[in-house]
Parts: C-alpha cells; structure tokens; sequence
C-alpha cells in the first residue's frame, strides 16, 4: 500500500501531462530569384560651358592673307574676331562671332616684261587702302555644329559656316574698285578651315571616362535599410536623341538592369562598360524582392489574440497559454500549442500559408493537427481530438501585409535618393509592391514580391 502512495503523484502526472515529440522541421529550397530585366530611363546632363570655353581658346583670333599681281590689283588683308557667343538650340550648337578686317590695295593698269621677269607697271602705282587710317569694316560670322555621340562615347561633330556678312562694304573709289566681294571670298577661305579646327576640339571633350565612372559604380550594392543590398546588374546602354539648352547636352540614356535585393553582400566580376546598343523603350523600374517576415513576429499576432482562452471538451476544460510557430514541414508551418488545465502539455498543428493576391492578405489554411500529435491524443486525450482549437485559431491566422509592404515601398524609395557618387545623383520612387508567392524557410516566411517603380540619374 505503501509502494502505491508513492506512485501515485508520478500516476497522476502522467495522466494529466500530454508529450508530443517535436517534429523534426525540414524545408524546400528557396528557388532562385528569377530577376526581370528593366530598362529605366536616365536623363543624363552633360555641362559643356567650360569644353566650350577651351574650344574658344584653342580657335585662331587674328589671320591675313594677300595676293601680289603686277598688272591689275594686288591686295593684303587682316583679320581679327572677337570672342565666340555660343548659343544653344534644340538640335544643334550655334554661335555667331563679330569680326573686322583692314586692306590694303594698289593697282597697275598696265606691266611690261622687257626688263624684269616680274614686270614693271608703266604708270606709278595707285595705292590706297580700307580700315588702315579709318575705323576697321566689321563683318559678322554665323556658325552651326551638328553633334552626335558614337557608340564608343565619342562625340561626333559636323561644323558648317552659316553665314558670313560683310557689314561695312569695302568701296575704293580711286579706281572705282569694290574689295568686298574680293575680301569676303579670301576670309571665308579662313573662316571654312575653322570648321574642322572645331569639330576637332568638340570631339575631344571626354565622355567615355564619366560613363565608365557610372558604370562602375552601378554595379556596387546599394544598402537598403533592413531589407539587405539592392544590385542593379547594368547589362546594356542605349541612348536617345541628344538635346541642347543653357551650355548644356541632355540625353536619355536608358540603362538595361536586372536588379535585385539580397539579404548579404555578393561576390560579383564587374564588367566594363560595353558599347551603346540601338535605343529601347523604358518599361521603367521593375524587380523581385525577397521580404522576410520571421516566425517569432507571425507567432505574436496569433498568440495575442488566443492567450488564456480557454475550450471546454465534455465538460473538460483547457486553456491556451501560448502558440508559436516553430519551423516549416515541407510547405507548411507548424504551430506549437502550450496549454494547462484538464491537461497540461504542447501539441503541434500543421498550416499552409496562402495568399489572396487582390487583398493582399496572407492566410494560414488547412490547419491540422501534426500527425504525432493526432497519435498521443488518441491514445491519452482523445476528448481533444476536435476542431475547436483548430477553428480559432483558423479564425486569427490572417495577416494583412499592406502594412508591410508600405513600410518596404517607403524604405526602398528613400534609399533609392541620393549620390552615388561624385557627379552623379540618383533619384527613385517605388510605385507599387504586389506579393507572388510565399516560401518557407526554418525562421522566416519568405514574402517574394515584385517591385515597380522609376529611377534617374544626374550627372553633373
């Protein structure tokens, strides 16, 4: 009788504690992420006031000419322009230059050769001149210069005289002899020659080193706060029509990425920077993103709402002191369920987490007891083996992700703002966030969702 009283306690425990062994967790493998290729437009600004100022330096200021003859007229030219104005316009660069010019002139009717290879004028020359003792005659000089850039970065500039104006006509009056047509035919010789002397300096302006600059540094990660490092990926470059305003060329650049957010820093082979592809169409900003939302975050929402609620079962009652969700089976989440009362112990549930695409709301269905459990419960407590606690808990396993996702778009888009670089600004926007399958891992509930947005760049 003795031996009885002193089993008794562990007799009675026994029959009152349920133990249900931990099911042993194990998950699929997260696929890879398959990453949408984007094109996103970047205007790019390139300041060309200070090249064009070295241009104007480089350019002659002053040149003459002169043409000797012993019979008829011989003349003898200066040239002298002031600084260039440029000015910029839609489709090209124009500019115009103000300039003067002084001559002088002497005539011979008529030479013989009899005593001099070169001849002598049979009368005195005539000499006179234009713009030596008077004002110089001003001329105005309009040039355009047609710019393309290379698919190496380069540019390509065509450079023609527009127009050439001789403002004060040149009229010698001694011999009845108008020079302007004459001077005119001389300095535009001069004025041609310049084309190739500008195109040559406006082809020298580097552009490929900027680029190559960007290129690099849109390959590097970009943090994003608690999300993990948002990777670009730049596969291709392709460029619009160039546009000229205040000293400046604008171009649309659109930039193919395949961009993506990882959790950790990857190893990566840069790439340089390849030639220009024929321009697309920008489909805009458009990407995959992993969002993690941990099982310890998920598990609060549903034990906060079913802590110490209590289930009678033929006139047993238990209640619920805890659930968490402890890991993954396959696809489905497994529940820990502590209790006290009629029986004490934790038994294991098993969901499977679905998504409603239009509401955006994660729900956890199908939710069963695990199969160890169904078996202990059987054997020593088969009064709860009923769907009482599966149905509330049904009930509470939802979960609003727009919350979430609010708190994603506006964390990503403030990262997506700032410089990258010296001379270069980014500035981007996350329109929307819609969720496209769930994962699990023996932590998280991986949320994959896609992203769609805008980004530009500045360079300055």
């Amino acid at each position: 009788m003795k031996i009885f009283y002193l089993a008794l306690p562990f007799i009675f425990f026994a029959c009152k504690t349920i133990e249900v062994a931990t099911p042993e967790f194990r998950t699929i493998p997260l696929p890879e992420l398959n990453n949408q290729v984007s094109t996103l437009t970047i205007p790019v600004q390139i300041n060309l006031e200070s090249y064009l100022k070295e241009v104007e330096s480089t350019l002659p200021k002053a040149f003459s000419g002169a043409e000797e003859h012993c019979e008829g007229i011989s003349f003898s030219y200066r040239f002298f322009r002031d600084p260039i104005a440029f000015t910029f316009k839609t489709d090209g660069l124009y500019y115009t230059v103000d300039g003067k010019f002084d001559l002088k002139l002497n005539y011979c009717p008529k030479c013989v050769y009899l005593f001099d290879k070169k001849g002598t004028c049979t009368i005195p020359r005539i000499y006179t001149d234009c713009g030596i003792d008077d004002p110089m005659r001003k001329v105005k000089v309009a040039y355009s210069t047609k710019i393309n850039l290379t698919p190496k970065f380069k540019f390509d500039a065509t450079t023609k005289l527009e127009k050439f104006d001789m403002l004060d006509p040149c009229k010698i009056t001694v011999f009845n002899y108008d020079a302007t047509s004459e001077v005119k035919k001389q300095v535009s010789g001069e004025l041609i020659a310049l084309e190739k002397e500008i195109d040559k300096q406006i082809e020298s302006v580097d552009i490929r080193s900027s680029m190559k600059d960007v290129w690099n540094e849109l390959q590097e990660p970009l943090p994003i706060e608690s999300y993990g490092f948002l990777y670009l990926q730049p596969k291709a470059l392709s460029l619009g029509k160039l546009a000229f305003s205040n000293n400046k060329v604008n171009i649309d650049l659109n930039l193919t990425v395949a961009p993506m957010v990882v959790t950790e820093k990857l190893t990566f082979q840069r790439t340089a920077l390849p030639d220009m592809q024929p321009f697309k169409k920008t489909n805009g900003l458009d990407m995959t993103l992993d969002i993690d939302a941990s099982y310890d975050s998920l598990s609060a929402i549903i034990s906060e709402s079913l802590r110490d609620k209590e289930f009678v079962f033929k006139k047993k009652k238990v209640v619920i002191k805890n659930i968490v969700i402890k890991g993954a089976l396959d696809s489905t989440i497994v529940f820990a369920v502590t209790f006290e009362g009629a029986k004490s112990g934790t038994v294991f549930l098993v969901g499977k987490p679905t998504i409603d695409e239009e509401s955006q709301r994660v729900s956890i269905r199908d939710i069963a007891f695990d199969i160890e459990t169904k078996s202990v419960l059987l054997k020593t407590a088969k009064w709860m083996f009923n769907d009482k606690i599966i149905s509330e808990i049904q009930k509470v396993a939802t979960y609003d992700l727009r919350v979430m996702l609010d708190d994603a778009k506006k964390t990503i888009s403030k990262q997506l703002k700032g410089t990258i670089t010296d001379g270069v600004e980014m500035e981007g926007e996350i329109n929307n966030i819609l969720v496209k399958s769930l994962h699990l891992t023996n932590s998280h509930l991986v949320i994959r969702t896609n992203i769609l947005g805008e980004l530009k760049l500045k360079l300055y």
